[in-house]
């Protein structure tokens, strides 16, 4: 992968694509665009006549911009013998994919599962699923959301080794963050900054389980295999399936390796706005 240093930046070439911004490509054909909204109105039929699903079992999504830490911050929580981690992103709540009916009935097998291995709360991880806080509320009257940020310029410069289009990756780290902050004053919600967590572990991991209900354990920092280790990984989750799995380090400012200086101001151009309601300063 070229850096992005050796790409030349159109700054006013803009996609004729249409957005739909809960979609990992979110940039898609006008044939798609509709499909998907055909389906999601279709799915959301027989919804209406669904009721939330109520368990003492504890639902924990998390979510957030994609390459912010939310494998990582899964793969930790999921260590602990009381949770029970989805060893995949089941995208199973995105906008149009099911009905609120369809939901349920994955989401009671995930809990016959917890309750069979003796686990009160099952824990999911599909970043996107930061567009799902509103379905998740209607379907699950025990549900809680941790949603990952981090910093722009790591964040894009990440996602730019993945997807090879710095316009692409601004867009989408302002679609995820914006609707994170639509989520700040839930009270169901915690917040957790990725430079924190790979920074001080063990304090931000003792947080997170306090906000879930449960003791800290000193063995879910131990490097060992996770609940990616355990199911067969494709493409980019390949990769973090490895990282994941070995001890927590401080991770920030790599995005110099990717970026010069005019891009750098040029992100920041475009991302300050959100970027400064989550506390990251230019």
């Amino acid at each position: 992968m070229p850096k992005a240093q050796h790409q030349t930046l159109n700054m006013n070439t803009r996609s004729k694509k249409m957005i739909i911004k809960s979609l990992v490509k979110h940039k898609v054909t006008r044939g798609k665009y509709v499909e998907h909204y055909i389906k999601k109105g279709y799915n959301a039929l027989p919804s209406y006549f669904s009721k939330p699903l109520e368990t003492d079992t504890l639902f924990t999504f998390i979510v957030g911009c994609g390459h912010s830490g939310t494998t990582l911050m899964a793969a930790k929580l999921s260590n602990h013998t009381d949770i029970l981690g989805i060893g995949r992103e089941t995208g199973v709540l995105s906008q149009g994919r099911h009905s609120l009916s369809s939901i349920k009935a994955i989401l009671r097998e995930w809990n016959y599962f917890a309750e069979s291995y003796g686990q009160s709360c099952v824990l999911e991880k599909t970043p996107k699923h930061i567009y799902s806080y509103e379905r998740v509320q209607k379907v699950l009257t025990n549900n809680k959301f941790i949603v990952m940020t981090r910093n722009p310029l790591d964040t894009i410069a990440s996602l730019y080794k993945r997807f090879g289009d710095i316009e692409y990756c601004i867009d989408r780290w302002n679609y995820d963050n914006s609707k994170a902050l639509e989520l700040q004053n839930k009270k169901n919600v915690l917040f957790v900054k990725y430079e924190e967590l790979t920074e001080e572990p063990e304090k931000v991991l003792k947080a997170a389980l306090n906000f879930l209900g449960y003791t800290y354990d000193n063995s879910i920092l131990e490097p060992k295999d996770t609940i990616y280790s355990k199911t067969s990984q494709k493409r980019n989750m390949k990769v973090r399936e490895e990282q994941v799995s070995q001890s927590i380090k401080p991770n920030k400012d790599g995005w110099k390796k990717t970026f010069n200086k005019e891009q750098s101001i040029y992100i920041m151009s475009r991302v300050r706005e959100v970027s400064s309601k989550l506390g990251y300063s230019a």
